[in-house]
C-alpha cells in the first residue's frame, strides 16, 4: 500500500508541474479540466524525463532522485494554488455521481494491490516485464524477443519507478493516477462546454466504462494514452468552433496527441485524422490559412514530443515503428514470416476478416464497431476468434450512444462535428488494422464529453443518462463479480499471494511456483522461454526463444539437438523452460515427445512422419531439436513442475 500512496504522491506532483507548464494555454479554462488537464500533462513530461534518464547508462539508479525533485516542486506548486483547485463535496443530488465513481476508484484501487494472474496478461508478459528488465541493468535497451521494449513508452517508462518504490502494485498505481487525473479533466471540459449538469454525467460515462475500469487496476497503457488522445482530439475540436481560446486550444491538441504518440504507435494516427480534420474545417469555413496553419501547428508540436522515441528506434533496431511496417522500415532480429504472424495474431480481434483472403469485409464495418457491445468478447483475448474474450473489455453502451445521438441531431456545431469525424476515421482505421476494444479508448475521453453535452441539451438526453445509469451497474457488477470478489481477499491478507496465484482461473498464474524455485535455484543463470511469456516473474535473465518472437536464434541452421545447444551457450544461455500446457492440449503428439527424450524410460524416437513434419515447420523445429539434444545428453531435467519441465545445458 506504501507503493501505491507513494505514486499518487509523485502524480499529485505532477499536477503542480504541469499545471504551470500549462498555465499559457490553459489561463481561462475550467479549474477542473487545468487540474486534471495539468496532471496528465505533467505525468507525460515526467515520463518524457524518464525517457532521457534510461538512455544514460545507469540513469535508472540515481533517477528516482531527479523524480523526487520533480513530485515537491510540483507539490510546492500546489500549495500555492490550493485555493483554486479545492474540491467541496457536493450538498445536493449530484453527491450521487462522486459516491459512484469513488466505487469504481476503490474497486480499481483493489485491483492495483492484488497480485496480477494471467488474465492480465500484458501487464505481466511486457509493461511489467520490460521496465523490470531494464531497472535490472539500470537502463533502458532494446530487449531481444520482447519488441515491446521498443514501443513508444512514456508511459510505461513511469513503472520503472513504481517498481522501484513500490513493486507491482505501485507500478499499476500510475494507471489508477492516469484514470483519476482523468475524471476532474473530463468533468471541467463538459462543464465548461455545456454547464455543470454535462461534466457530472461525462465524468460517470468515462469512468465506469468496461474497458477502462478493468484497465484501470493493471499496468496496461490504454487509459493513459485514450486520454492523451481523447483529450487532444477534443482540444482540436475546441480549436475550430465558436470559442474564444482557439490558439491555446491548438497548442494543448498538438501537446495531447504528442503524448499519445509517444504512448502507443496508434497515436500516430490520431495525429495524421486530426490535423487532416482541422485543416478541412478551415477550408470548409474559407479561411484555408487558418485550417493549415492549426493542422500545421498540432502536426509539429505533437512530432516534437513524441519524434524521440521513434528516433530511438531508428537507432536501435532501423525501424521506427518497429516491428510494424516491416516491408518498408525492414528492422534488426525481424523478418517476413514473422511479421506475418504477428500481422495476422492482430487481425484474429473483431468481425469480417477473411483468413483466406487475408482482407477484411468492408461491409462489416457496421456490424464491428455495434459488435463492440453486443459481443465484446470477439474484441478480447483470451479465444476471440470464437468470442469467449473478457467481458470487461466492452466499451460501453452509453458513449456509442452517444456517438449516434449527435450524428443525427440538427444542433451539432464545428466541436462536436469534429469528434464525430474523429471518431469515424478512429473506427475505420480500426476496423482494417486491429480490432481490439482497448484501441479505441482514445475515443471514450472526447464520447464521454459528447454524452455530458447531449444530456445536458438535447431531446435525447434522458435516454442517454438512463444508459449511463445501465452501464454504471452492469460495470460494476461484471467487476465485482469477475475481478474484486477474488482479488479483495488476497488485498486484506486473508490469503497469501502463493495461494491467490495458485486459485481459480481468474486469479492463477501458472508459472508462479516454477519462477519461485528458478529464483532460489538458478543464481547466475540465464533461461530460455518456451511458451512461457510471463519471465516478469523471474529474478534471472531470461529470454523467449520460441522461433515466432525474434531471429537471434539461428533455429534455421540447427540440424540436431548438437547444433542447438551449441548455439544457445553462445547466446549465453545455461537452462530452458519448457511450458507444457500448450503441449498437454496435443496429447497425440505429448506422449511420444516426451517419450523420445526418455523422461519416462528409454529413449523412443518419434514416428519418423511425425519428427519431420515438426521438423520441417520452422515453428515447432525447436521441439525436435530440444527432444534431440536431451535423449543424446546434451540436456538435463533439473526439476519438473506442474506447468513445465526446467533443463540445463550440459
Amino acid at each position: 500500500m506504501l507503493g501505491v500512496l507513494i505514486t499518487l504522491v509523485v502524480a499529485k506532483g505532477c499536477v503542480g508541474v504541469g499545471e504551470a507548464v500549462l498555465r499559457r494555454w490553459m489561463a481561462r479554462f475550467d479549474p477542473a479540466l487545468r487540474f486534471g488537464a495539468g496532471g496528465l500533462a505533467g505525468l507525460g513530461l515526467l515520463g518524457t524525463i524518464t525517457f532521457f534518464l534510461g538512455l544514460i547508462p545507469g540513469g535508472f539508479n540515481f533517477g528516482v532522485y531527479v523524480v523526487g525533485l520533480f513530485a515537491v516542486a510540483g507539490l510546492g506548486l500546489l500549495v500555492r494554488d490550493r485555493k483554486e483547485f479545492g474540491f467541496r463535496f457536493p450538498r445536493d443530488a449530484n453527491a450521487i455521481f462522486v459516491i459512484a465513481l469513488v466505487v469504481v476508484s476503490l474497486f480499481s484501487l483493489v485491483a492495483a494491490l492484488a497480485p496480477s494472474g494471467t488474465s492480465d496478461w500484458d501487464t505481466l508478459a511486457y509493461h511489467l516485464a520490460v521496465p523490470k528488465l531494464w531497472l535490472h541493468v539500470g537502463h533502458m535497451y532494446s530487449v531481444p524477443a520482447l519488441h515491446h521494449s521498443n514501443f513508444p513508452d512514456v508511459i510505461d517508462d513511469l513503472y520503472v519507478w513504481g517498481l522501484t518504490w513500490g513493486g507491482q502494485a505501485g507500478a499499476k498505481a500510475f494507471s489508477l493516477a492516469y484514470f483519476l487525473l482523468g475524471l476532474p479533466a473530463i468533468f471541467g471540459f463538459a462543464r465548461q462546454r455545456y454547464g455543470q449538469k454535462a461534466g457530472w454525467w461525462a465524468a460517470l460515462a468515462f469512468g465506469t466504462v468496461p474497458v477502462v475500469m478493468w484497465e484501470t487496476g493493471s499496468a496496461y497503457i490504454d487509459v493513459g494514452h485514450g486520454l492523451f488522445a481523447g483529450l487532444g482530439i477534443a482540444f482540436a475540436a475546441l480549436s475550430v468552433s465558436e470559442e474564444s481560446e482557439r490558439f491555446g486550444a491548438t497548442i494543448l491538441a498538438g501537446i495531447f496527441l504528442g503524448f499519445a504518440a509517444a504512448s502507443k504507435y496508434t497515436g500516430l494516427e490520431d495525429i495524421f485524422i486530426v490535423a487532416a480534420l482541422v485543416f478541412a474545417f478551415g477550408i470548409a469555413r474559407k479561411a484555408v490559412d487558418k485550417g493549415l496553419r492549426g493542422a500545421v501547428t498540432i502536426g509539429l508540436v505533437a512530432a516534437v514530443l513524441a519524434a524521440p522515441w521513434y528516433v530511438r528506434n531508428v537507432l536501435w533496431v532501423h525501424n521506427p515503428v518497429y516491428p510494424f511496417m516491416y516491408e518498408r522500415f525492414g528492422g534488426d532480429n525481424w523478418d517476413q514470416r514473422r511479421a506475418d504472424i504477428y500481422r495476422n495474431q492482430q487481425q484474429t480481434f473483431g468481425v469480417g476478416f477473411d483468413a483466406t483472403t487475408k482482407k477484411r469485409d468492408p461491409i462489416a464495418f457496421g456490424h464491428s464497431v455495434l459488435g463492440l457491445e453486443y459481443q465484446p468478447g470477439r474484441y478480447v483475448d483470451p479465444r476471440q476468434e470464437i468470442g469467449l474474450g473478457d467481458p470487461m473489455g466492452a466499451v460501453g453502451i452509453a458513449i456509442l450512444a452517444a456517438l449516434i445521438v449527435w450524428a443525427v441531431t440538427g444542433k451539432r456545431r464545428r466541436f462536436e462535428s469534429l469528434i464525430l469525424l474523429a471518431c469515424l476515421g478512429t473506427f475505420f482505421l480500426w476496423f482494417f488494422l486491429s480490432q481490439q476494444s482497448r484501441y479505441v479508448t482514445s475515443l471514450a475521453p472526447a464520447a464521454a464529453i459528447l454524452l455530458g453535452g447531449a444530456v445536458a441539451t438535447l431531446r435525447l438526453g434522458p435516454m442517454l443518462a438512463g444508459l449511463t445509469v445501465l452501464q454504471t451497474l452492469y460495470s460494476i457488477y461484471l467487476f465485482q463479480s469477475g475481478r474484486f470478489s477474488d482479488q479483495i481477499p488476497v488485498v486484506l491478507g486473508k490469503v497469501t499471494a502463493e495461494q491467490y496465484l495458485s486459485g481459480p482461473p481468474s486469479t492463477h498464474l501458472a508459472f508462479y511456483e516454477a519462477a519461485q524455485e528458478i529464483n532460489k535455484d538458478v543464481k547466475d543463470g540465464k533461461i530460455a522461454l518456451f511458451d512461457e511469456v510471463f519471465g516478469y516473474a523471474l529474478d534471472v535473465p531470461y529470454m523467449w526463444a520460441n522461433p515466432p518472437h525474434s531471429t537471434l536464434i539461428p533455429y534455421d541452421a540447427m540440424k540436431n539437438g548438437d547444433d542447438f545447444v551449441r548455439e544457445m551457450k553462445k547466446l549465453g544461455f545455461t537452462h530452458a523452460y519448457i511450458n507444457l500446457s500448450g503441449v498437454v492440449k496435443a496429447p497425440e503428439f505429448a506422449k511420444p515427445w516426451v517419450a523420445s527424450m526418455g523422461l519416462n524410460g528409454p529413449v523412443t524416437p518419434l514416428p519418423p512422419d511425425v519428427q519431420k513434419a515438426h521438423f520441417d515447420d520452422w515453428q515447432t523445429k525447436w521441439e525436435i531439436l530440444l527432444a534431440d539434444a536431451v535423449a543424446t545428453g546434451k540436456m538435463h531435467v533439473v526439476q519438473g513442475f506442474h506447468s513445465g519441465i526446467l533443463f540445463a545445458f550440459d
